[in-house]
């Protein structure tokens, strides 16, 4: 059996992304087939333009099946384009021209906060109001394809809803349904099984740098940065071992942190490898995040995670999880003290 695996597969040194691939290929073959038939996969990357343009797009049907996801798919100013306006650059056209199974799997709605569709600049909230019509019509065509169509926290799906509501036609739009992000689902059944928990002592703290602008829009980010110099302070005080943890290459924090003669060990997840992803995890018994994926990955891990939220997706994790032991960052952060107290 032959399948296509669309996603951000050449995005290695991000810890989410590069398990995303190994993840969904086991989830899409025991959860989705429930087969043990051997499949061959073969990654396509969902950022590249000419795996899908008119002239390589019949490649698609020289699979049994093709699988979208994971990952942060819905978003306007990474891999900016006007073909799609989201991160899959293909055309609505094109989608029509598949003519095998297309499953799209828990794939995020991944706007940041005072963001929209029209926004694809990584740097501003200009708008292009030519985008909106573009990417409706491109997702709504996938979705009447698509065999199951889900996306991994329940609000992305009544935000994708709303966007496509006024279309005149949506009978379609109940395809559209909540599924949990597959890493964590691996990280349950692959990687904790291969955890070490002799050296699970650490509280760990994973900081992202992109968006900075957009992370920090209220609180800035000197002040974060200084508040959270203040949690490590307290942790130290009651002789609470502190690391950094690096997500996807994200240092800025750690470099802040060194500036200020204070040295932490450094954990890189950044690796692409799995065997070093799970050994790190196996010294961490809490974890400060601000990534999807370090968040998720961490619930499947049994790992006490305190989501900083910098991105509306980790708040939106935490309500499908029923999880309150989250801080909001840019209107509660004396919250992160009074829950280390």
């Amino acid at each position: 059996m032959k399948v296509a695996h669309i996603y951000a597969s050449n995005c290695k040194s991000n810890s989410g992304d590069f398990l995303i691939g190994i993840a969904y290929k086991k989830y899409f073959k025991e959860v989705i087939l429930k087969t043990n038939e051997e499949i061959k996969y073969t990654d396509f990357d969902c950022r590249e333009k000419k795996n899908y343009d008119d002239y390589n797009i019949s490649k698609l049907n020289n699979f049994d099946y093709i699988i979208l996801g994971g990952g942060g798919l819905i978003l306007p100013d990474t891999n900016s384009n006007d073909i799609s306006c989201w991160q899959w650059i293909i055309s609505y056209k094109n989608i029509n021209k598949i003519n095998k199974p297309i499953y799209v799997l828990s794939i995020g709605f991944n706007l940041f906060y005072n963001q929209n569709m029209n926004m694809n600049d990584r740097n501003s909230n200009k708008e292009n109001k030519e985008r909106l019509p573009i990417f409706k019509e491109n997702i709504i065509t996938l979705i009447k394809k698509a065999e199951i169509f889900t996306l991994r926290h329940n609000d992305d799906v009544i935000k994708l809803k709303n966007i496509i509501r006024d279309n005149k036609q949506y009978d379609f739009i109940d395809k559209i349904k909540y599924e949990m992000c597959a890493t964590v689902w691996y990280a349950i059944n692959y990687m904790k099984p291969k955890m070490q928990l002799v050296n699970k002592k650490y509280h760990a703290i994973e900081i992202k740098d992109d968006r900075e602008w957009r992370r920090y829009y209220k609180i800035g980010k000197i002040n974060f940065y200084n508040k959270l110099i203040v949690l490590i302070n307290k942790l130290k005080e009651k002789n609470i071992p502190v690391l950094y943890l690096s997500h996807d290459g994200s240092n800025n924090f750690y470099k802040f942190l060194q500036n200020k003669n204070i040295n932490l060990p450094f954990l890189n997840n950044s690796c692409a490898n799995e065997n070093k992803i799970i050994e790190n995890y196996s010294k961490i018994s809490t974890i400060y995040c601000t990534a999807g994926h370090s968040q998720m990955i961490s619930y499947g891990l049994d790992i006490k995670i305190i989501s900083l939220i910098t991105h509306p997706k980790l708040k939106n994790f935490c309500d499908d999880i029923d999880d309150k032991n989250y801080i909001d960052i840019n209107h509660n952060i004396d919250k992160l003290f009074l829950n280390v107290i």
